[in-house]
C-alpha cells in the first residue's frame, strides 16, 4: 500500500513536528478546494474522512522561536538555558536513561529550550513536578494545533486527545461508557483467562521472552475485543501500530521507520473505516458499533472523528500497558529485595504498579501544548504559538515530591505521579490499564516461582518508554 504524497504542510498527527515537511495520510476519499484525494483503500465505500501526518527527516522553517545558537547544555545556571542542538535529551544515550539528566535539568531555574533534533525550533521543556502539573491542567496550553495556525490551513479530522473542551468533551463522553467502574470491573474473569492462556505456553525450564509472548498480546487482546476487531486480524493492527509508534517519533525515525509509519498508518486507517462501514450495516456489540450509532442517530460526530479515535483508542489502549507490564516486570527483576517483597505479601500489587508507574513511566513526556496567548510558566516567558512539553519522567522523580525518588519501593505513599497526566485530559483508560497490569503480574508471579533477568532491549523513542524484548527465566 503507497501513501500519497501532498505538499509541504502544517502536521496534525499525534507525534508529527510543527517545523518539518509532511506527508499527509488520506485514509477515505477527501475533496478540497476542487480536487480529489484518494487513499489507499480504492473502492472501499468509505464515507469517513481522516487524515494523518507523518514527517519527513528534512527541516523546514519553524514556527515559533529560533533555536538559540549557544547549544551546549552546561548545567550552569542563568540566562536562556538550552540542550545540545543536534541532541540534548534526545540522544541515543540519554534516551536509554535519561533520569540522571532530568536530574540535572531539575536543579536548573525552570524551564529550557530544547532545539529539535533536525531543522529548526523547538520547544520548552519542563521538567520539575509544579511546572509539569501546571502544563496538563493550564488551559491557556492548547493541544489541538489547530488554534495557533495560520487562517487558510487545513483543518484535518481530529480526536479528542487533539482537542480542547467543548470538542474533547464531546467525543470523551461517547467514549467513557467503556471505561466505567463497572464495565472494567466484568472484565477481569476474562483478562484473567488471556493471561493463563498465554502462560500456558511457556516451556518449563526454558528462557522466556516476556514481551513478545505476554507483555504485548495481552492489551492487544483487550483493546481489540473492545472495539470489535476480529481476531485474525489482531496481529496486523498491532504491527501497523507499532510501525507508526517506531517510525514517527521525530527524534529517533529514520527515513525507512519514517516510510514505514506512513505507510501503516494508512493502512490501519483504511482497515478502521472499512470495519466502521461492517458495523454500520451489520451492528455488533463492541465499542464502534456504539460510536457509529452516535454519529447516525445523534449527530455527536464529526466527519474523520470516528476513524481518529479508533486510531488513537488503539495505539493509547494498548501501547501504553505493553510499557507498564515490561518496564514494571524490569524493575522487579532489577530490585530482587522488592520482589521478594512482592511475593511475600500480594496485597501490595496494586501499591506496587503506581510504583512501576512513578519509577520508569510508559509515557516519559506528553504530546505537546502550544500556548493560547503568552505566558509564564517554568520560570520563563512563553510565547503565544510556542510549544511546551512537560517531562512526565522527570517530574515523577522530583526530590521535591517524592523523598528518595530514585529508589524502586514497592509500598511508596502518598504516590502522586503524573503518569496518567492531570486535569481534562487525564487517561480515560488508566482503570483499566491498571487492571490488565494487576491481573499479569498476579498470574506471572503464580506462573514462575523464580524469575531471574537475562537481558533485556529497549525500544528508542524520546515520548515512550518500553522494552522491545525481555527474557528471563
Amino acid at each position: 500500500m503507497k501513501a500519497r504524497r501532498s505538499s509541504p504542510c502544517r502536521p496534525s498527527s499525534l507525534f508529527a513536528r510543527p517545523d518539518r515537511p509532511c506527508h499527509t495520510l488520506q485514509y477515505a476519499v477527501r475533496k478540497r478546494s476542487g480536487c480529489t484525494r484518494k487513499s489507499g483503500i480504492e473502492g472501499s465505500g468509505a464515507s469517513l474522512v481522516g487524515t494523518v501526518a507523518v514527517c519527513n527527516s528534512e527541516g523546514e522553517e519553524a514556527a515559533g522561536r529560533e533555536a538559540p545558537r549557544p547549544a551546549t547544555y552546561t548545567g550552569h545556571p542563568g540566562g536562556l538555558m538550552t540542550a545540545p542542538r543536534s541532541a540534548g535529551l534526545f540522544a541515543p544515550d540519554i534516551l536509554a536513561d535519561p533520569y540522571p539528566m532530568y536530574a540535572d535539568l531539575r536543579a536548573q531555574p525552570g524551564a529550557f529550550w530544547q532545539p529539535h533534533p533536525r531543522g529548526t525550533g523547538g520547544m520548552w521543556m519542563l521538567t520539575r513536578y509544579g511546572d509539569v502539573e501546571q502544563a496538563l491542567k493550564d488551559q491557556r496550553l492548547t493541544k489541538d494545533v489547530t488554534k495557533v495556525r495560520d487562517a487558510g490551513e487545513e483543518v484535518m479530522p481530529g480526536n479528542m486527545l487533539d482537542r480542547d473542551p467543548p470538542d474533547h468533551t464531546r467525543m470523551r463522553q461517547l467514549v467513557a461508557h467503556a471505561f466505567t467502574p463497572r464495565v472494567i470491573e466484568e472484565q477481569e474473569a476474562h483478562i484473567r483467562s488471556i493471561a493463563r492462556t498465554l502462560l500456558s505456553r511457556v516451556t518449563p525450564g526454558q528462557p522466556f521472552e516476556a514481551m513478545r509472548n505476554y507483555a504485548m498480546p495481552l492489551p492487544v487482546i483487550v483493546i481489540a475485543e473492545l472495539l470489535g476487531v476480529p481476531e485474525a486480524d489482531r496481529d496486523l493492527f498491532r504491527q501497523w501500530s507499532g510501525d507508526f509508534i517506531d517510525g514517527s517519533d521525530f527524534a529517533t525515525a529514520t527515513p525507512e521507520s519514517a516510510e514505514k509509519a506512513q505507510q501503516s498508518i494508512m493502512a490501519l486507517g483504511g482497515y478502521f473505516a472499512e470495519l466502521v462501514e461492517t458495523r454500520r450495516a451489520a451492528p455488533q456489540d463492541d465499542l464502534i458499533s456504539h460510536l457509529v450509532r452516535a454519529e447516525e442517530e445523534l449527530g455527536a460526530l464529526k466527519p474523520g472523528e470516528l476513524v481518529s479515535n479508533c486510531l488513537l483508542l488503539v495505539i493509547a489502549g494498548h501501547e501504553t500497558t505493553v510499557n507498564l507490564i515490561g518496564n514494571g516486570l524490569l524493575a522487579l527483576l532489577n530490585h530482587p529485595a522488592e520482589l521478594a517483597r512482592l511475593r511475600a505479601q500480594p496485597a501490595l500489587l496494586p501499591t506496587a504498579i503506581e510504583e512501576m508507574l512513578r519509577y520508569d513511566p510508559p509515557v516519559q513526556r506528553a504530546l505537546f501544548r502550544a500556548a493560547l496567548e503568552d505566558i509564564e510558566i517554568g520560570g520563563q516567558h512563553v510565547k503565544k504559538g510556542e510549544q511546551v512539553s512537560a517531562v512526565i519522567g522527570a517530574a515523577n522523580r522530583d526530590p521535591a515530591v517524592f523523598p528518595d525518588p530514585d529508589r524502586f519501593d514497592i509500598i511508596r505513599s502518598p504516590n502522586r505521579h503524573l503518569s496518567f497526566g492531570r486535569g481534562l485530559h487525564f487517561c480515560l483508560g488508566a482503570p483499566l490499564a491498571k487492571l490488565e497490569a494487576r491481573v499479569a503480574f498476579e498470574e506471572l508471579l503464580t506462573a514462575f516461582p523464580q524469575m531471574e533477568l537475562k537481558g533485556f532491549t529497549r525500544r528508542p523513542s524520546s515520548m515512550f518508554r518500553g522494552l522491545g524484548e525481555l527474557w528471563m527465566e
